[in-house]
Protein backbone atom coordinates (compact mmCIF):
# COMPACT_ATOMS: atom_id res chain seq x y z
CA UNK A 1 0.00 0.00 0.00
CA UNK A 2 1.58 3.31 -1.24
CA UNK A 3 2.50 5.25 2.04
CA UNK A 4 0.67 8.28 0.95
CA UNK A 5 -2.65 6.56 0.26
CA UNK A 6 -2.07 5.86 4.05
CA UNK A 7 -4.19 7.75 7.41
CA UNK A 8 -3.62 7.25 10.99
CA UNK A 9 -6.65 5.53 12.61
CA UNK A 10 -5.02 4.89 16.00
CA UNK A 11 -1.81 5.34 18.18
CA UNK A 12 -0.92 4.17 21.71
CA UNK A 13 1.54 3.07 23.79
CA UNK A 14 -0.63 0.42 25.56
CA UNK A 15 -0.02 -2.74 23.35
CA UNK A 16 -3.08 -4.33 24.66
CA UNK A 17 -5.22 -1.18 22.96
CA UNK A 18 -3.01 -1.57 19.80
CA UNK A 19 -3.75 -5.65 19.92
CA UNK A 20 -7.85 -4.84 19.99
CA UNK A 21 -8.01 -2.45 17.11
CA UNK A 22 -5.94 -4.55 15.21
CA UNK A 23 -8.94 -7.20 15.83
CA UNK A 24 -11.56 -5.17 15.13
CA UNK A 25 -9.68 -3.74 11.89
CA UNK A 26 -9.25 -7.29 10.96
CA UNK A 27 -13.16 -8.68 11.40
CA UNK A 28 -13.96 -5.63 9.39
CA UNK A 29 -12.11 -6.85 6.91
CA UNK A 30 -9.79 -3.54 6.67
CA UNK A 31 -6.10 -3.78 5.65
CA UNK A 32 -3.62 -1.82 8.09
CA UNK A 33 -0.31 -0.80 8.47
CA UNK A 34 1.56 -0.55 12.21
CA UNK A 35 4.92 1.38 12.96
CA UNK A 36 6.20 2.69 16.01
CA UNK A 37 7.62 6.42 16.76
CA UNK A 38 11.07 5.12 15.71
CA UNK A 39 9.99 4.21 12.04
CA UNK A 40 8.97 0.43 12.14
CA UNK A 41 7.98 -2.11 13.58
CA UNK A 42 8.93 -5.90 14.78
CA UNK A 43 5.76 -8.35 15.63
CA UNK A 44 7.68 -9.87 18.26
CA UNK A 45 8.01 -6.86 19.91
CA UNK A 46 4.18 -7.88 21.02
CA UNK A 47 4.56 -8.23 24.92
CA UNK A 48 7.93 -7.46 25.26
CA UNK A 49 7.12 -4.82 27.35
CA UNK A 50 8.44 -2.67 24.71
CA UNK A 51 6.62 1.28 25.49
CA UNK A 52 7.05 2.48 22.14
CA UNK A 53 4.43 4.52 20.77
CA UNK A 54 2.94 2.54 17.91
CA UNK A 55 0.70 4.05 14.87
CA UNK A 56 -1.84 1.76 12.96
CA UNK A 57 -2.64 3.56 9.73
CA UNK A 58 -4.65 2.29 6.73
CA UNK A 59 -5.85 3.10 3.60
CA UNK A 60 -7.64 6.54 3.44
CA UNK A 61 -10.58 4.75 1.49
CA UNK A 62 -10.94 2.46 4.36
CA UNK A 63 -11.27 5.81 6.65
CA UNK A 64 -14.75 5.46 7.21
CA UNK A 65 -15.82 2.20 7.20
CA UNK A 66 -12.86 1.64 10.09
CA UNK A 67 -14.33 4.34 12.57
CA UNK A 68 -17.39 2.61 12.17
CA UNK A 69 -16.46 -1.02 13.11
CA UNK A 70 -14.34 1.11 15.90
CA UNK A 71 -17.60 3.09 17.17
CA UNK A 72 -19.59 0.42 17.04
CA UNK A 73 -17.11 -1.83 18.94
CA UNK A 74 -16.61 1.00 21.85
CA UNK A 75 -20.12 0.95 22.64
CA UNK A 76 -19.80 -2.79 24.14
CA UNK A 77 -18.01 -0.56 27.10
CA UNK A 78 -19.44 1.58 28.73
CA UNK A 79 -18.68 4.71 30.34
CA UNK A 80 -16.44 4.90 33.16
CA UNK A 81 -18.07 6.67 35.95
CA UNK A 82 -15.68 9.86 35.75
CA UNK A 83 -15.65 10.46 32.44
CA UNK A 84 -15.69 13.80 30.58
CA UNK A 85 -18.63 13.29 28.42
CA UNK A 86 -21.11 12.19 31.02
CA UNK A 87 -20.53 15.73 32.40
CA UNK A 88 -20.44 17.52 29.57
CA UNK A 89 -23.34 19.84 27.81
CA UNK A 90 -25.25 19.14 24.74
CA UNK A 91 -23.46 21.59 22.87
CA UNK A 92 -20.02 20.00 24.09
CA UNK A 93 -21.89 16.45 22.85
CA UNK A 94 -22.52 17.85 19.28
CA UNK A 95 -19.24 19.15 18.89
CA UNK A 96 -17.34 15.77 19.72
CA UNK A 97 -19.86 14.04 17.18
CA UNK A 98 -19.99 16.35 14.31
CA UNK A 99 -15.87 16.92 14.44
CA UNK A 100 -15.30 13.16 14.96
CA UNK A 101 -11.30 13.16 13.61
CA UNK A 102 -11.07 15.22 16.19
CA UNK A 103 -11.81 12.55 18.82
CA UNK A 104 -11.12 9.01 19.30
CA UNK A 105 -13.96 6.55 18.26
CA UNK A 106 -14.35 5.57 21.56
CA UNK A 107 -15.32 9.25 22.32
CA UNK A 108 -17.34 9.81 19.22
CA UNK A 109 -19.84 6.69 19.96
CA UNK A 110 -20.37 7.64 23.70
CA UNK A 111 -20.78 11.15 22.46
CA UNK A 112 -23.80 10.22 19.93
CA UNK A 113 -25.32 7.54 22.16
CA UNK A 114 -25.72 10.43 25.13
CA UNK A 115 -27.25 12.59 22.70
CA UNK A 116 -29.80 10.37 21.45
CA UNK A 117 -30.63 9.28 25.28
CA UNK A 118 -31.29 13.24 25.16
CA UNK A 119 -33.52 13.52 22.64
CA UNK A 120 -30.95 15.15 19.81
CA UNK A 121 -31.97 14.70 16.29
CA UNK A 122 -29.06 12.67 15.57
CA UNK A 123 -30.37 12.44 11.61
CA UNK A 124 -30.10 15.97 11.40
CA UNK A 125 -26.69 16.62 12.52
CA UNK A 126 -25.50 13.70 10.11
CA UNK A 127 -26.95 15.14 7.36
CA UNK A 128 -24.89 18.72 7.84
CA UNK A 129 -22.03 17.30 8.55
CA UNK A 130 -22.34 15.06 5.48
CA UNK A 131 -23.15 18.45 3.37
CA UNK A 132 -19.81 19.73 4.51
CA UNK A 133 -17.78 17.18 3.71
CA UNK A 134 -19.11 16.51 0.47
CA UNK A 135 -18.44 20.32 0.07
CA UNK A 136 -14.74 19.52 1.31
CA UNK A 137 -14.41 16.41 -0.98
CA UNK A 138 -15.38 18.69 -4.34
CA UNK A 139 -12.36 21.71 -3.56
CA UNK A 140 -12.81 24.76 -4.56
CA UNK A 141 -11.65 26.31 -8.08
CA UNK A 142 -8.07 27.61 -7.59
CA UNK A 143 -8.22 31.52 -8.86
CA UNK A 144 -7.64 32.89 -12.33
CA UNK A 145 -4.87 34.84 -11.44
CA UNK A 146 -2.88 32.35 -9.92
CA UNK A 147 -3.53 29.45 -12.71
CA UNK A 148 -2.52 32.57 -15.17
CA UNK A 149 0.62 32.65 -13.43
CA UNK A 150 1.73 29.07 -13.37
CA UNK A 151 1.26 28.94 -16.94
CA UNK A 152 3.25 31.83 -17.38
CA UNK A 153 6.05 31.20 -15.21
CA UNK A 154 5.88 27.21 -16.43
CA UNK A 155 6.96 28.48 -20.20
CA UNK A 156 9.43 30.43 -18.96
CA UNK A 157 10.71 27.61 -17.39
CA UNK A 158 11.23 28.75 -13.67
CA UNK A 159 10.77 26.62 -10.76
CA UNK A 160 7.91 29.03 -9.59
CA UNK A 161 5.58 27.62 -12.54
CA UNK A 162 6.62 24.11 -11.57
CA UNK A 163 5.64 24.94 -7.79
CA UNK A 164 2.63 26.83 -8.58
CA UNK A 165 1.61 23.60 -10.91
CA UNK A 166 2.37 21.39 -7.91
CA UNK A 167 0.64 23.18 -5.40
CA UNK A 168 -2.93 23.11 -7.50
CA UNK A 169 -3.04 19.53 -7.87
CA UNK A 170 -1.30 17.99 -4.44
CA UNK A 171 -2.51 21.04 -1.68
CA UNK A 172 -3.92 19.39 0.94
CA UNK A 173 -6.04 20.94 3.74
CA UNK A 174 -6.75 19.71 7.48
CA UNK A 175 -10.62 20.39 8.88
CA UNK A 176 -12.36 18.95 11.39
CA UNK A 177 -13.64 16.86 9.10
CA UNK A 178 -10.52 15.35 8.46
CA UNK A 179 -7.88 16.15 5.35
CA UNK A 180 -8.94 17.12 1.48
CA UNK A 181 -7.61 18.28 -1.24
CA UNK A 182 -7.77 21.82 -1.26
CA UNK A 183 -8.84 22.44 -4.91
CA UNK A 184 -11.39 21.06 -7.22
CA UNK A 185 -10.83 18.41 -9.91
CA UNK A 186 -10.89 20.80 -12.38
CA UNK A 187 -8.13 23.00 -10.84
CA UNK A 188 -6.36 20.04 -10.13
CA UNK A 189 -6.21 18.95 -13.57
CA UNK A 190 -5.13 22.18 -14.69
CA UNK A 191 -1.96 22.22 -12.24
CA UNK A 192 -1.03 18.57 -13.19
CA UNK A 193 -0.49 19.92 -16.72
CA UNK A 194 1.19 23.34 -15.72
CA UNK A 195 3.53 21.18 -13.44
CA UNK A 196 4.15 19.23 -16.29
CA UNK A 197 4.73 21.79 -18.75
CA UNK A 198 7.17 23.41 -16.15
CA UNK A 199 9.17 20.15 -16.16
CA UNK A 200 9.31 19.28 -19.77
CA UNK A 201 9.94 23.56 -20.38
CA UNK A 202 13.04 23.02 -17.09
CA UNK A 203 14.28 19.90 -18.91
CA UNK A 204 14.88 21.39 -22.34
CA UNK A 205 16.63 24.36 -21.01
CA UNK A 206 18.92 22.37 -19.46
CA UNK A 207 19.61 20.30 -22.20
CA UNK A 208 20.21 22.97 -24.42
CA UNK A 209 22.64 24.86 -21.94
CA UNK A 210 24.30 21.45 -21.40
CA UNK A 211 24.93 21.32 -25.45
CA UNK A 212 25.54 24.79 -26.20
Amino acid sequence: MPEEDLVEIFRSQDQGAVEHVITVLNDAGITHHLTTDEGGFDLTSIGSGDDSEKFLNIGASDYEAARKALEIDSLKTDLPADHHLLHSSEDELIDVFTHASEWSAFDTAHARKLLEERGVDISKLEEDRAKRIAQLKQGKPASKNLIFLGWIFSVLGGFIGITIGYSLKCTKIKTPEGEFLKYDEPSRDTGAKIFNLGILVAALVLIIRLVI
